[in-house]
């Protein structure tokens, strides 16, 4: 049996907003938090998982992507390959989405600062990060533990972000509208021990290709893979619920959703910005 890792894949069916599990939280919380019409900009956007739940749901918003791997997006959707700055213009977005993308990312101070020069002066700024650099977390425990690049290796996640670094990459080019805090006390422990667990290669071999909310109808129907797939569906439940409860209560997350908009002094940060 070959022990090579396997190529990560996230997906590109759309996600249903009205699910009970931890995508479609985060789905419905983008949706709630862009404006009906305009442009939107998702840097990072893969496969287009993300695209295709916005034109779905949100279909007088045009809608854009850009990524380092490059795509061939549906009609209706537009799609710029991406190298180290954002392919756009300056002032070009009504609004930015980032999902899942500033913890993969080696310079993230420079894609939030490419994220202000792109967005319009009074554009919004729409994410998800996950909160994986608290020092008292099982993600820290099981660094300790199994190494210190063991989400690196498992999740391809090269930064671990505490709830201060997300403020502090913010700060001064954006003002913070919402956040909702997800992953608490039961995500947080079944994120940090599966990725923690996924040095198996079986475990790894599942995440990346068989696991149902990136795979859909392509998963295996091994008994193996269903089994760990009805156990991720239960998972997935118990953690939205815990999210829904506990949303405004940042005690032991593992996940923030974030509305920011362009700072009022954002004229001082774009200049800033640019040097």
């Amino acid at each position: 049996m070959s022990t090579e890792a396997p190529i990560p894949r996230w997906g590109s069916d759309a996600i249903d907003p009205k699910g009970f599990n931890i995508p479609s939280l985060k789905a419905r919380y983008l949706l709630d938090h862009l404006p009906e019409t305009g442009t939107v900009l998702e840097v990072g956007s893969g496969s287009g998982k993300i695209l295709r739940t916005l034109t779905a749901h949100r279909p007088s918003l045009q809608v854009f992507g850009c990524d380092i791997a490059d795509w061939t997006p549906p009609e209706g959707i537009g799609f710029r390959l991406m190298t180290n700055d954002i392919p756009y213009d300056d002032a070009t977005f009504d609004s930015v989405l980032v999902v899942d993308v500033l913890e993969h990312v080696p310079d993230p101070e420079h894609l939030v600062r490419e994220i202000m020069r792109v967005l319009k002066p009074d554009g919004r700024f729409v994410g998800f990060v996950p909160i994986e650099g608290e020092p008292h977390s099982l993600y820290a425990f099981y660094r300790k533990l199994l190494g210190e690049d063991l989400y690196v290796r498992t999740k391809h996640h090269v930064n671990a972000f505490t709830y201060a670094d997300v403020a502090r990459l913010l700060e001064g080019r954006f003002d913070m509208v919402d956040t909702s805090h997800i992953y608490h006390l039961l995500g947080h422990a079944m994120d940090a021990t599966f990725f923690a667990a996924a040095r198996l290669p079986q475990l790894a071999k599942f995440w990346w290709r068989d696991n149902k909310y990136y795979a859909g109808k392509q998963a295996s129907e091994s008994l193996f893979v269903s089994g760990l797939n009805r156990l991720l569906e239960l998972g997935n439940g118990l953690a939205y619920l815990e999210s829904r409860l506990f949303r405004k209560h940042r005690m032991g997350i593992a996940g923030l959703l974030f509305e920011a908009h362009v700072a009022k002094a954002g004229d001082l940060a774009r200049a800033a910005s640019a040097m």
